[in-house]
């Protein structure tokens, strides 16, 4: 009680559930002089301790703790039965999302009315939490109360909110059933309702229905057909509504654009902004945020910079909507430096511009500046959303950040965040990169336990992470188990048999895919091609070639002849593949010469290899990798001059070869190994195993193979080079580290060399064990001296 600034005076002696019962028993009238100023006072002070009790009950801003003290209070005073008091106090705890608290004071009010009800199902429904406004609603239902038609309107909102159209049907059925189904409030939300459901028809007819039909009620129905990428019929209802008498304003032309970027129709949403300019309305913030996403899509520069300047004229620039929409939009068109200045350019950032603002860094490939900003803002109390955790792991795992993008993965977790159905399958291929078998399979769990296993996505990342990690069996499980399963899922299952060389379930794959009901698509058909290289099937591969235009209708891409270089190649028919490249419809880029190239090594073609390369050091003057090719070829032959004639080169370039590297996850870590490494803390471990093997492998007449080491040394010195390379120093590591009989998987960054192939072969016999390499070009699975490349990689 002291804490309202109440005193009981001559009720000292009191309790306050005493007190409450003592003036609840006062008569109204009767009583001597004595009973009647007694009586005056008591319920003076009662009417003090109520007005008290509502002046914190009213204050939105009372805290989760200040709201149990009032709860208290409450029930200590005997007050708790006040209706007024206790409607209040269901707000109060809804406002601060204690949904235990509110349904625990819901159910001890003996009769519930419709204001208590409704009470709830308002706020939950403002602060969007539709789920429990909906079981709100439920129970009112259970307890017999009547809905009235202000209270529709809100639960149709939590309806729209879950995009649940099931439930929206059957509210609105109950508002028939009512009567409010004729209510312009109600019919509103129900139209809003089904456009947000993408129900387009059943809205129309509602629509069609209305007595009366408002500027807002045309708007949002030709917002509904542009959302849908139906462009004509929202124009046919623009023309429609203007023969009604009414004109269309910046909401109207707002909705249209909006639908259109989202419906990806880009090209019409800037006719259409255009168009209102031209017809005299003048775009506000929301309109210029709302087309520069179909700009930045469109690449668009030339308009984006207009705009950007109208933004500038008018104001606009403090709108944090068209700041985060200018920084997307310079970030999709590589303007990295106008991206940064309207960044830092801003007054108050929000979580929305830090976030495009970070994609924007990472799909120009500034991953480490993208961190740095990261990190910078969390440091500076800015409260990063899932969607900024989610970015900043899709951009570790697409810039070869792996073992960041898991580091953060789980330090996201530390946060509090719950990864959603976007964090996995942009988690799920750092896994995959790595080899990060325990960490994949974490996440596969954690969408177990959460039920988002059933999006496609989610379910086609599992299925590539697997293929990628060498488990081909779990890929086809969670293949198999898949609900639903679109495009994307057909083709990460025939991609991660095709990565493995197996042609044959590939191509019975793709026949089961059409007999399924879903075409093919260019990357389908890449799968195909690609696993028929990988097993020298070049009748195959000529075949799907062909039949890929001819009865399909796609025409061959850059990565279709890739492959069909590859295939000749590794038939050894490298001028066929040459005659190829040089006829090609299309020029061919670093992809089509950089097979031809490889396969050059292959085959250790000078000529060709000399004709790849210099087209390749065009093409990529900074990628070390075709020097480095280009020298091996001239090492395999001897021609040590030409060698430092290409190392030269390199160095006038400031170009370094890429160390080679590799991965290899043991007891739930992954593990870098680089070639030549000596700062391992296991490294003399690792040397003495490989020396007991090479000694083992000599034994039973294998011998090193020092044509692949690409240096002008002793023979003494090549064998100490072989024994250094990243993907022998990973396997030792797996053996030391792991049970007799347990299967190794290795990622390697580089292509695995002939002799660490040789040697590998040798240890899977000589140890019993499986090992799995997976390099840059395919998936080695080495088993009792075997391997299933055929020895052709």
């Amino acid at each position: 009680m002291d804490t309202f600034g109440l005193s009981l005076k001559n009720f000292k002696y009191l309790k306050f559930t005493n007190f409450y019962r003592l003036i609840s028993s006062f008569h109204t009238f009767g009583g001597n002089a004595q009973e009647v100023a007694l009586k005056s006072q008591a319920f003076h002070l009662l009417d003090q301790l109520e007005h008290n009790f509502l002046q914190h009950l009213n204050s939105t801003s009372a805290s989760e703790s200040q709201t149990r003290q009032v709860h208290a209070s409450l029930l200590k005073t005997g007050l708790f039965n006040n209706a007024r008091l206790t409607t209040r106090l269901l707000s109060l705890y809804a406002n601060n999302l204690c949904f235990g608290d509110a349904n625990l004071v819901l159910d001890s009010i003996p009769d519930p009315d419709l204001f208590c009800f409704s009470t709830l199902i308002h706020c939950f429904s403002k602060r969007n939490h539709p789920v429990q406004a909906l079981r709100i609603f439920s129970r009112m239902l259970a307890h017999g109360v009547v809905p009235d038609s202000f209270l529709f309107p809100s639960v149709v909102k939590s309806c729209a909110g879950l995009l649940c159209l099931e439930a929206g049907k059957q509210v609105h059925g109950l508002a028939f059933v009512f009567g409010f189904s004729l209510d312009l409030f109600v019919q509103s939300s129900l139209l809003h309702m089904y456009l947000k459901c993408d129900d387009i028809g059943d809205a129309h007819k509602l629509f069609d229905g209305l007595p009366q039909r408002d500027l807002v009620s045309w708007s949002a129905l030709i917002a509904g057909y542009s959302n849908i990428g139906r462009a004509d019929e929202a124009k046919q209802l623009l023309s429609e509504m203007r023969k009604t008498g009414l004109e269309p304003n910046n909401v109207s032309w707002n909705g249209m654009i909006s639908g259109f970027s989202r419906s990806g129709l880009y090209a019409k949403a800037t006719a259409t902004y255009q168009k209102m300019h031209s017809e005299g309305f003048l775009p506000d913030a929301s309109s210029v945020s709302s087309v520069l996403p179909a700009i930045a899509d469109l690449e668009e520069l030339n308009m984006g910079i207009q705009i950007h300047s109208y933004v500038v004229k008018q104001g606009f620039r403090s709108d944090k909507c068209v700041a985060s929409a200018l920084i997307n939009m310079y970030g999709k068109c590589s303007c990295t430096l106008e991206m940064s200045q309207v960044f830092d350019e801003m007054d108050q950032r929000d979580i929305g511009a830090f976030n495009a603002f970070v994609t924007g860094l990472s799909r120009n490939g500034l991953v480490d500046n993208a961190l740095e900003v990261f990190r910078k803002c969390k440091g500076e109390g800015i409260e990063l959303n899932i969607v900024s955790w989610t970015s900043m792991i899709a951009s570790c795992s697409q810039n070869g950040k792996d073992i960041d993008a898991l580091d953060l993965f789980r330090e996201m977790q530390l946060e509090g965040l719950k990864p959603n159905s976007v964090t996995i399958p942009c988690l799920l291929p750092a896994c995959g990169n790595i080899a990060a078998l325990m960490h994949g399979k974490a996440a596969h769990c954690f969408s177990l336990r959460t039920g988002i296993f059933i999006d496609v996505y989610v379910g086609s990342a599992l299925v590539d992470m697997y293929a990628n990690c060498g488990k081909l069996q779990l890929s086809r499980l969670c293949f198999d188990k898949m609900p639903t399963r679109n495009l994307v899922c057909w083709n990460a299952i025939m991609s991660g048999y095709a990565m493995h060389g197996k042609a044959k379930e590939t191509i019975e794959l793709f026949h089961i895919m059409q007999r399924n009901g879903q075409k093919p698509d260019f990357i389908s058909f890449t799968c195909v091609l690609s696993a028929c290289s990988q097993n020298g099937l070049t009748d195959k591969g000529w075949y799907y070639f062909n039949k890929m235009s001819k009865e399909h209708g796609i025409e061959a891409r850059l990565e279709h002849y890739a492959c069909m270089v590859t295939l000749l190649s590794r038939a050894g028919k490298l001028e066929d593949a040459y005659s190829m490249i040089k006829d090609m419809p299309i020029e061919p880029d670093a992809c089509v010469w950089g097979a031809l190239l490889s396969s050059c090594r292959v085959h250790n073609n000078v000529s060709l290899g000399e004709a790849s390369a210099k087209k390749l050091f065009k093409l990529e003057p900074r990628n070390p990798g075709n020097y480095v090719i280009l020298s091996n070829i001239y090492a395999s032959k001897g021609m040590w001059d030409d060698v430092d004639r290409v190392r030269d080169m390199m160095n006038q370039k400031g170009l370094r070869k890429n160390p080679g590297c590799s991965w290899i996850e043991v007891k739930n870590k992954v593990h870098m190994l680089l070639a030549g490494d000596k700062s391992h803390p296991q490294r003399e471990q690792i040397i003495e195993k490989l020396n007991k093997l090479s000694m083992e492998m000599k034994r039973a007449g294998y011998f090193p193979n020092m044509s692949f080491v690409l240096q002008d040394v002793e023979e003494q010195e090549k064998e100490h080079i072989l024994c250094g390379h990243s993907e022998k120093l990973a396997v030792a590591f797996g053996l030391l580290n792991t049970p007799p009989g347990s299967s190794l998987r290795v990622i390697k960054n580089l292509r695995i060399c002939g002799d660490c192939h040789a040697f590998i072969k040798f240890i899977s016999s000589f140890e019993g064990r499986e090992i799995f390499v997976r390099d840059t070009n395919r998936f080695h699975h080495f088993k009792d001296g075997d391997c299933s490349c055929g020895d052709y990689w």
